[in-house]
């Protein structure tokens, strides 16, 4: 289950989607790697952040309330509240729909129950 909620009391801003996070658990450190002239690297590490990741799920027949509901918070929220098996966090959502799947994706900014 995947729940986005407004982050203000807002009646028309949340719903409940029955799907679960294809990329749960992904992770990416911060940094980069450069060649130098002396045929080795140079490695900047800037460490991990939750900021980094984000999540993906897609949701089949999608109705066309769960679409309209999707669309306004995206529309009049520019982070939402989201809450799914891997924790509570501030995310930003974005939507595509392919054909009979809504494709949802969502930044995530920072986690709200640590």
């Amino acid at each position: 289950m995947i729940s986005l909620s407004a982050t203000s009391y807002d009646p028309s801003g949340a719903i409940i989607l029955d799907a679960f996070i294809a990329n749960p658990y992904d992770a990416e450190r911060r940094g980069s790697v450069t060649a130098t002239l002396d045929g080795g690297v140079s490695v900047y590490d800037t460490g991990y952040s939750v900021a980094d990741q984000t999540i993906k799920s897609s949701v089949k027949y999608p109705t066309r309330a769960s679409l309209e509901t999707i669309k306004y918070l995206i529309s009049y929220y520019s982070q939402v509240i989201v809450c799914c098996e891997i924790g509570a966090y501030l995310g930003i959502p974005s939507m595509t729909i392919n054909k009979d799947t809504l494709n949802l994706s969502i930044r995530l900014v920072s986690r709200l129950d640590s």
